[in-house]
């Protein structure tokens, strides 16, 4: 009886990952995920800032590939 209910609460908590790790991947703990609006809305202030762009893929501990690909996207008027 014990077996039955450990085992299902382990394949409970195994789907549970699966379930949000896509709304917490890539996130600082505690942090408040952005909208898509919010995130063209902030490219739109910083595009025409070298300064801001820069301090903006510092803070975020950006690689150069992920630096192009969110300006490709941006530029692309894609969401992040």
């Amino acid at each position: 009886m014990h077996e039955k209910t450990v085992r299902e609460a382990a394949e409970y908590a195994a789907g549970l990952d699966e379930a949000v790790k896509a709304e917490v991947l890539n996130r600082d703990l505690g942090s408040v995920k952005v909208s898509p609006q919010q995130r063209r809305q902030e490219f739109d202030v910083m595009k025409d800032s070298p300064e801001h762009l820069a301090k903006f893929f510092t803070d975020q501990k950006a690689t150069v590939e992920e630096m192009v690909q969110y300006l490709v996207k941006m530029n692309k008027g894609e969401n992040p």
